[in-house]
């Protein structure tokens, strides 16, 4: 597992969570939501892990991060 901080480009989201993001070339498809951390102030950003299944078919978990300054979402952690 590594720490990566790089943007990812959210296609499809689902109450204010994404649905469908794309990182690094691949299309990912988020299975469920497991947890959601932050967000209690507007400065504060907003930590999301899910379950996501690549458009190769592979499973993994995704740490996904919104930066409420920028409203960009970013990659902090994938395992496979």
């Amino acid at each position: 597992m590594s720490l990566y901080n790089e943007q990812i480009d959210v296609r499809s989201t689902v109450g204010d969570t994404p649905a469908l993001f794309a990182w690094r070339g691949t299309l990912y498809r988020v299975r469920r939501v497991i947890g959601t951390w932050g967000d209690t102030a507007p400065t504060e950003g907003r930590l999301v892990r899910v379950a996501a299944e690549s458009d190769h078919g592979h499973p993994g978990i995704a740490d996904i991060a919104l930066d409420p300054e920028t409203n960009h979402w970013t990659m902090r952690r994938l395992w496979h």
